[in-house]
């Protein structure tokens, strides 16, 4: 019987990284972009060295009827083992009160609505079948208070405590729950998003590999652990900061935002 992995947000980096790994472990693949021409090159390539099936499906996220694609491709699938919840989208370089009310909420609806939704599909039959992995991809943003971010690390927080409600929920009935919590990490993403003052202090934004954060992840999965921070230093940041004096962390949380 076939075995499938939904992987939303694979045209690269963290996403990718984790097709390739379920590709290489025999699983078809439905993976989810927005860049039309690199993702189906990634599944080409993906398809061809492992000899599996992938199915492409170009999505925005903070678009209802972008999701319920997505929805009507998993949606009654018996064969759907693994959901890796990935697409993300950044905060913004404005306070909250200089954005439109709409921008916040795509974050609301990129990273809760659409993983409830999506969850809310395959769970049932994972359950039936006694088996199943889903990782949500978080952030230690979710852990951090942080000056210019305060939907993205309410989000982040949201999608961090709701994973683990929902290991709590099925430890008993077969499922592997994750919420991995990276920081910064090598992708054009972060390259794209950071400020160069910022990625030139290595003592601050000293990024992972996404390779590095999946190898971190599958670990933690296979020791059930229902919440993931890849490296030391951001296992100590989310440790020790949030405990942190009210005039220490704010030091420390002005220097740590991408932003003013």
């Amino acid at each position: 019987m076939s075995k499938t992995a939904v992987i939303t947000g694979a045209t690269s980096g963290i996403g990718a990284v984790y097709a390739r790994r379920f590709a290489q472990q025999g699983y078809d693949l439905i993976i989810t972009g927005r860049k039309k021409e690199v993702i189906q090159k990634l599944a080409d390539d993906i398809s061809a060295r492992n000899k599996v099936k992938v199915t492409v499906i170009i999505a925005e996220f903070a678009k209802d009827g972008d999701i319920q694609k997505v929805l009507d491709a998993v949606k009654g699938r018996d064969d759907v083992e693994v959901l890796i919840n990935n697409a993300g989208q950044s905060g913004y370089d404005r306070h909250f009160e200089e954005l439109d009310i709409a921008e916040h909420e795509n974050l609301v609806k990129v990273h809760e609505i659409a993983p409830m939704r999506l969850i809310s599909v395959v769970l049932p039959g994972m359950i039936q079948r006694k088996k199943g992995t889903i990782i949500n991809v978080a952030s230690i943003a979710g852990f951090l208070p942080l000056p210019s971010l305060s939907v993205y690390c309410g989000v982040k927080a949201f999608l961090k405590l709701y994973t683990q409600c929902l290991h709590l929920e099925l430890r008993d009935k077969g499922i592997k729950v994750q919420a991995l919590c990276p920081g910064y990490t090598n992708t054009n993403w972060g390259k794209e998003y950071f400020s160069q003052r910022l990625q030139d202090e290595p003592s601050m934004m000293k990024g992972m590999d996404p390779e590095k954060v999946v190898d971190y992840s599958l670990k933690a999965l296979k020791k059930n652990k229902w919440v993931c921070v890849p490296g030391m230093s951001n296992r100590m940041m989310t440790t020790f900061l949030p405990s942190a004096s009210g005039g220490m962390y704010y030091s420390m949380g002005k220097r740590m935002t991408p932003f003013r």
